[in-house]
């Protein structure tokens, strides 16, 4: 089976070689380069014919904002994790928003990495690349979530569709007739009822179930 191929974007090489060291026995992941900046990524990026890219938010002279606006400028659809020691929430979101696939911190275990990334691969390369078990499981998680989406009322739905699209608790107040108060309970409740701990965690989950926002 052709393997799916990792570009890494860090200042420190350290994290390459931990990457690599992570991935080495991967029957699905091949972890290929290494860049420190946005220097050389879209020849790196077709040369390698890379599947991934992971990255620090913070690179030399860059960032992984700057990665993703040269990704989107040039039509280039391969997906970037975040791979950082700090997460900021407004921050993670706005990366999230710019087209980030998914976050990773610099503490996980192994097994967790390797995990998020193959849950992120079967979105993306299913067709015959990851194994039935890993097929079926991920059908599973995609089925169960479904069916949590479908357990919110028509008002938390409204509430979840409109934080989806960006917008501020203000915003949905407005939008909807209701105050802000009311909009953190209904996010609050939502996040309980479809199990997740962050807003972070809200819109990776919304941006898989929710095709038509509000």
């Amino acid at each position: 089976m052709k393997k799916l191929k990792i570009l890494v974007l860090d200042c420190d090489p350290i994290i390459h070689i931990g990457l690599k060291s992570i991935f080495k026995n991967s029957m699905i992941f091949e972890v290929c380069s290494y860049l420190e900046n946005k220097d050389f990524l879209i020849e790196t990026i077709q040369e390698e014919n890379i599947n991934f890219i992971i990255s620090e938010i913070n690179l030399n002279g860059s960032s992984a904002l700057d990665i993703l606006k040269i990704l989107k400028k040039n039509k280039i659809d391969v997906p970037l994790i975040i791979f950082t020691s700090i997460l900021n929430e407004n921050k993670s979101l706005q990366l999230l928003k710019s087209g980030a696939s998914g976050f990773l911190t610099k503490n996980l275990k192994k097994k967790t990495i390797r995990y998020v990334l193959q849950e992120i691969a079967f979105s993306r390369y299913s067709s015959g690349e990851l194994n039935k078990f890993t097929r079926l499981k991920n059908r599973f998680n995609f089925d169960y979530n479904t069916e949590k989406i479908n357990s919110l009322s028509r008002r938390e739905l409204q509430v979840l569709k409109l934080f989806f699209r960006g917008k501020r608790n203000i915003e949905i107040s407005i939008k909807l007739n209701i105050n802000q108060k009311t909009v953190n309970t209904y996010i609050t409740r939502i996040m309980r009822k479809l199990e997740v701990n962050s807003k972070t965690d809200l819109f990776i989950l919304a941006r898989k179930h929710i095709k038509q926002p509000y």
